[in-house]
């Protein structure tokens, strides 16, 4: 995922959060709000997941499935990816499958 697409203000994440429509995969939850800035996707994930170590691999798991699908997501909105803690055993292919899925039971893939 390109730095110019990332979600960091913690505004723009409590509006995602109060805002946004929900969408559940077994290891995800979607949220997504509309955007004036065009795309930008946060990422949460919690200390329910594990320790630091355990986070940021999940986060780079995640930041590298969205790189794979960022051009064919609706990029008029800000998205929230919330990861469960049962997402932490997964092989990338099945977090990149996971991450597809919630996008595309959403309906927020162009394709």
């Amino acid at each position: 995922m390109q730095r110019q697409y990332r979600l960091k203000r913690r505004a723009s994440f409590a509006y995602v959060y109060r805002k946004g429509e929900r969408s559940f995969a077994k290891d995800l939850l979607l949220l997504s709000a509309r955007s004036r800035e065009g795309l930008k996707i946060g990422l949460s994930v919690s200390k329910k997941v594990g320790n630091a170590v355990t986070r940021n691999r999940v986060k780079r798991l995640l930041r590298e499935a969205v790189k794979l699908i960022e051009g064919s997501i609706d990029s008029g909105r800000m998205y929230v990816i919330v990861a469960y803690p049962s997402i932490v055993g997964l092989p990338f292919r099945q977090v990149c499958d996971e991450v597809a899925a919630v996008f595309s039971k959403a309906g927020k893939l162009k394709c």
